[in-house]
Order: structure tokens, then sequence, then C-alpha cells
């Protein structure tokens, strides 16, 4: 481990008031909304397509400032600091007898496998827009390691989930390889700080290709940990999260027409799916056979996933909700088979009642 004796420059800006690290004053270990976090970052324009937000480590690991820094905040008058100890002390001088193990929590490197330790996690849940071809976001990583160290490999790794599984790293330094300590020395230059040894030479710029996925929800992590052990500090500076959005493509008649017989044929699916769900309240109670009751119910099944495979892996309660208001255009051949499964198990139900009754 490296010892820091650099000078320490004062930098200006807003003062928090707590007393950090010391003695493991800290807040508790914990999971908790970050919706502050994420309207900090995101552009004006991308805050409704935030779904949801969560933050997962200790308070202080992660800060909203509109304290300039390092290039931030480069959108906006606000970004978010993130850091494997004290995110405050980025911006300002740590106080005496401040201990930057923070207890958080402790996990394994992505990079190298090496045991990590007071790992902090922002994830953000996107819709993305209809129109949107690329997510995109702006960093800058400082760290108090040394940038070629191989055991004390401490990293920042942010990739994004796609709704069919594929996960796409985001961040990376020019050569192509993810940030983290180890491969930094090419990429770094000092900066004056007591706690901090290397800045990245400039803020970087994610992007990450979203456009077949338009008008799905894509989760979006930023995470950042020490590696080898729970002491000296590694942070991130994001913000300018956003969609490069091409404009709107022209709806002609035909177009609109379609998706009126495609909003059709998904209102008598609901129809039909609320139906089953009264009938098979009733059979359940008469009587009918379990191997009935199964097949009606594989159908059901069945018609459910191929409506929501067709708008685009919505949920159903959400389809309902934005079937009329989106000019999203499902698979209209999955709404039809979905519909026609749904009347399949309607038959076996009512037949199976029919029988009973008479």
């Amino acid at each position: 481990m490296i010892v820091l004796l650099v000078t320490f420059l004062v930098l200006g800006g807003a003062s928090w008031g707590g007393v950090g690290a010391i003695s493991g004053l800290v807040s508790p270990v914990g999971v908790r909304s970050a919706v502050p976090e994420a309207n900090a970052i995101l552009k004006g324009e991308f805050r409704n397509t935030l779904v949801g937000a969560t933050f997962e480590g200790v308070g202080e690991q992660i800060i909203v400032t509109t304290t300039p820094y390092g290039g931030f905040p480069v959108d906006g008058n606000s970004y978010v600091i993130m850091s494997s100890g004290d995110a405050r002390y980025v911006l300002e001088e740590p106080p005496s007898g401040y201990d930057d193990a923070m207890g958080g929590i402790t996990g394994v490197s992505p990079f190298t496998g090496g045991d990590a330790y007071d790992v902090a996690t922002l994830t953000l849940k996107l819709r993305v827009p209809d129109n949107a071809k690329v997510l995109y976001f702006k960093w800058r990583l400082i760290t108090g390691e040394d940038p070629d160290d191989v055991y004390y490999q401490d990293y920042f790794h942010s990739y994004v989930l796609f709704p069919d599984g594929k996960k796409v790293l985001a961040a990376k330094l020019p050569n192509g390889q993810p940030p983290y300590v180890g491969v930094l020395t090419p990429f770094v230059e000092g900066v004056t700080s007591e706690i901090y040894y290397v800045i990245t030479k400039g803020v970087y710029t994610a992007r990450i290709d979203v456009s077949p996925y338009a008008g799905q929800v894509i989760t979006v992590v930023f995470q950042i940990g020490d590696v080898g052990d729970d002491v000296v500090d590694t942070s991130v500076m994001i913000d300018d999260l956003g969609f490069e959005v091409v404009n709107p493509v022209r709806r002609g008649d035909a177009y609109l027409r379609l998706l009126t017989i495609a909003r059709l044929w998904t209102l008598r699916y609901f129809t039909f799916h609320d139906r089953f769900d009264e009938l098979y309240e009733n059979v359940t109670v008469l009587g009918v056979s379990n191997e009935t009751l199964s097949t009606a119910m594989a159908l059901h099944n069945a018609s459910m996933n191929d409506l929501q495979k067709a708008w685009g892996n919505y949920d159903l309660k959400t389809v309902r909700r934005l079937m009329w208001s989106t000019r999203f255009m499902p698979k209209i051949g999955l709404v039809i088979k979905a519909y026609r499964e749904e009347m399949k198990a309607i038959a076996i139900l009512e037949k199976a009642i029919a029988s009973i009754s008479s």
C-alpha cells in the first residue's frame, strides 16, 4: 500500500459538517431510494424516463453536490460523487483522524477477482424513449492508489442490463479496458490532494446502443470498490446521463390504422383475460378435474407470455395503462395469437362447467 505524502489543496465549496469515517462513526450499511441522485445526473429532458433508483452501501459513500470539481458538473448545476470511502472528501480536507475504512459491503472485483471492500452501488431503471439510439453519461475517476498497483486494484464498474438478459460494459478507458487500478497509468495525471494521488486525464463519455430496446426498461449500474484492503479511497464523478434521440418518424395514416387495430385486438384480449379469471375461480369449486384445469391454465399462461412479448415485454398492467397513449407498434401476430389462446382456455372451462351442469 503506498503512503501518500502530497500537498493538500483546499477546494472551495460547501461543507457537510459531518465527522465522516472517524472511529467508525458512519451511517449503517443499507439499501435506500436514490431518486435525488438519479435526478442529479439525468439530463432534465430525460428525468421522466426514470422508473426507479436505489443506492446500496454506506450513506457517506455517495453525495449530490453543486461544487465544481474536475470538469463537473457537465450538465445542469449538480452531479454525483460515489466513493469507496467518504465521498465528501473529494471536495474538502478530511478531518484529523479520518479513517477511510467504511465498514461497508464486501464482494469480489468483477475485473481481477480480488477481494473487494466498501463496495457502493447506484442502480437506475430507465425506460428507453421510443426514438432513442444511444444511452450516454460522463464520468471521471480519482484514486489514492498507485495507478499500476497489481494488488490494491480498486475499480469502477458501470454496465447496462437489458430485458433480454444482455449485459454491456458501459464505462471504458480509451483503450477499451474497464477502469481499475493496475491499468490506469497511461490515462491519469497527478492531483493535488491529501488523500488522492491521480485522476483520469479528462472527462470520459460512456456510450451504449439501446436502439433495439425502445419503450423497454433497462437497468444502469454504477459500482465502485476497494480491492485488497478497505483503506485508500477511489471515487468517481458522474453526470450528464441521457439518450441520443433521432427525430421521431412521422407516422402516416396507414401506421396509425394498423396501431389502432393492434390496440383493439389487445382490448379484446383483456376482455377475455378477465373472463378467464372469473371462470377459473368458479370451476375450482365445482369439482372440475385437475387435468382440465391444468390444460386451461397452460393456455392462459401462454397467452399472457405472448401478449407481453408482443408489447415489448411490458407487464400486463403496464400494457393496459399505456396501450392507448404510446406510439409503440406491438407485434400484431403475437397479439392475435394471445387472444386465440385465451379463447381456447375459456372454451375448455365453459365446456367443463356445461358438463357438470348437465
